[in-house]
C-alpha cells in the first residue's frame, strides 16, 4: 500500500500531561493519507513480546519490540526510551544484575519488562523506528533473517502522544542498514528537548580541573569533553597537576549540552618518586581514538606509556597499551618499544583500566 505524505504543519508542541513532553519539537511533521501511523501499535497483534536481545548477540540499553509485516507494515521496532537519566542508568548497569536468565531466554526477558513497564510508559518517550514495505528487499520469506534495505531507504520515526494515544512523525531518515534499531543516544541526540539530564554540565565542584580536553570522541559530528582533576592527596603544586589524577569524560548534546559518560580516578599513576620526570603528560586524539600519555622511570630508563582506547558507540574501551624507553646513563642505547593489545587483556572497558593493572601487564610478554 503506497504512503503519500503532505505537509500539515512545521511545529509541533508536545502536550505536558502526564510528563510526556515537556518543551516544543520544531520540526516538520507528516501524516500518511491512510491514517496508519494513528494505528495503535501498542495493542496485543503488535506485542511480539519485550526484550532487550536485538538480534541473538548485541544487547539494547531500553527496552524493545520488533515487528515485521511483509504486506502492510513492514518493518518496525517500538522504543522504550526513558525520560531521565536514573532510569537509563537502570537499564544499563543495574537490570542485568536483579535479573538473571539465559542470553536467549525471550519469555523470561518479557515477563520482566512486561512488569517493569506497567502504568509506567509516562516515565518513557516512545517512538516507533518504521520502514516501510516499498523499501524492503526479500530474499525467500518473510523473515529478518532474509531481509534488506533497498537503495535510497527512508525510515519514519514517530513519537507516540500518550495523552491522546497518536503517533507524530518527527523525522525521516535515509536508511540502509537493518534491524531498525538505534540506542538511547541517538534518540537524545535527535530530541534532547524530550529528556530530562540529571547530571548535566555539572563538574567536580571539590576539586580544580588541570585540564580539559574537546573532541567529538564519537565521530557524531559532537564535540566531547575530557576533563582531568587535580590530585589534592599530594602536596607540591606540580605533583597535584601531574600523579594520580580523576579523569571524567563527558558525551556532547546539541545546545551546549554535556551528560556523565565514563569516569576513573585510578588510570594516571600515582608518585612513586623514582624520578623528576614522572607524571601524566596530554592525551592525543585521532578519529574515533585517544591516548593518555605517561611518563615513569625504573632506574636509569625513562618510560613513555601510550594508554589507547577505542570509542565504539557508547562504549570506551582499551585498544592498546605500549611503552617506549630512553637510558638516562647511555643515551645511544636502543631499547626496542613494546606494545600490548587485545591478544593481551581481551575486552576491557575504560572504567575498568587501572595503573595497577597496567603494572601488571608490562610485566607481561606481549602476545603481537
Amino acid at each position: 500500500m503506497k504512503l503519500i505524505f503532505k505537509i500539515l504543519i512545521f511545529s509541533l508542541v508536545l502536550s505536558s500531561c502526564n510528563g510526556q513532553n515537556k518543551t516544543k519539537v520544531a520540526k516538520e511533521i507528516k501524516k500518511d493519507s491512510n491514517d496508519l501511523q494513528n494505528v495503535d501499535y501498542l495493542n496485543e497483534k503488535y506485542k511480539t513480546g519485550y526484550q532487550l536481545n536485538i538480534d541473538g548477540s548485541n544487547l539494547s540499553d531500553h527496552p524493545i519490540i520488533n515487528y515485521l509485516d511483509c504486506v502492510s507494515e513492514g518493518y518496525f521496532t517500538l522504543h522504550f526510551i526513558p525520560k531521565k537519566d536514573t532510569l537509563r542508568v537502570f537499564w544499563t548497569d543495574k537490570y542485568l544484575k536483579i535479573y538473571k536468565y539465559e542470553y536467549d531466554d525471550m519469555d523470561t526477558e518479557n515477563k520482566h519488562i512486561v512488569k517493569l513497564l506497567k502504568n509506567n510508559y509516562n516515565l518513557y518517550n516512545i517512538f516507533r523506528y518504521q520502514i516501510n514495505k516499498e523499501y524492503l528487499e526479500l530474499n525467500g520469506a518473510c523473515s529478518q533473517e532474509s531481509l534488506y534495505t533497498k537503495d535510497n531507504s527512508i525510515a519514519n520515526i514517530y513519537l507516540l502522544d500518550q495523552t491522546n494515544n497518536e503517533w507524530s512523525l518527527i523525522k525521516r531518515i535515509k536508511v540502509d542498514t537493518l534491524p531498525p534499531y538505534h540506542d538511547n543516544n541517538y534518540f537524545l541526540k535527535l530530541f534532547p528537548e524530550l529528556f530530562s539530564f540529571d547530571k548535566v554540565l555539572k563538574f567536580n565542584e571539590n576539586k580544580n580541573i588541570v585540564c580539559f580536553y574537546d573532541y567529538d570522541l564519537d565521530q557524531d559530528g559532537i564535540k566531547d569533553k575530557i576533563i582531568l582533576y587535580t590530585n589534592n592527596e599530594e602536596k607540591g603544586e606540580f605533583e597535584k597537576k601531574h600523579f594520580g589524577l580523576s579523569m571524567e569524560i563527558k558525551r556532547g548534546f546539541p545546545n551546549n549540552i554535556y551528560q556523565n559518560w565514563s569516569a576513573n580516578d585510578l588510570i594516571i599513576p600515582k608518585n612513586n618518586f623514582n624520578c623528576a620526570t614522572e607524571g601524566f603528560n596530554t592525551i592525543v586524539f585521532k578519529d574515533n581514538y585517544f591516548t593518555i600519555e605517561n611518563q615513569i622511570c625504573s632506574d636509569y630508563i625513562e618510560i613513555s606509556t601510550y594508554t589507547t582506547f577505542k570509542v565504539i558507540g557508547n562504549k570506551i574501551v582499551l585498544h592498546k597499551y605500549g611503552e617506549t624507553y630512553f637510558d638516562k646513563a647511555e643515551h645511544e642505547r636502543v631499547i626496542p618499544s613494546k606494545t600490548w593489545g587485545i591478544k593481551d587483556f581481551s575486552i576491557l572497558n575504560f572504567v575498568d583500566v587501572t595503573d595497577d593493572f597496567l603494572n601488571k601487564l608490562r610485566q607481561t610478554k606481549p602476545k603481537g
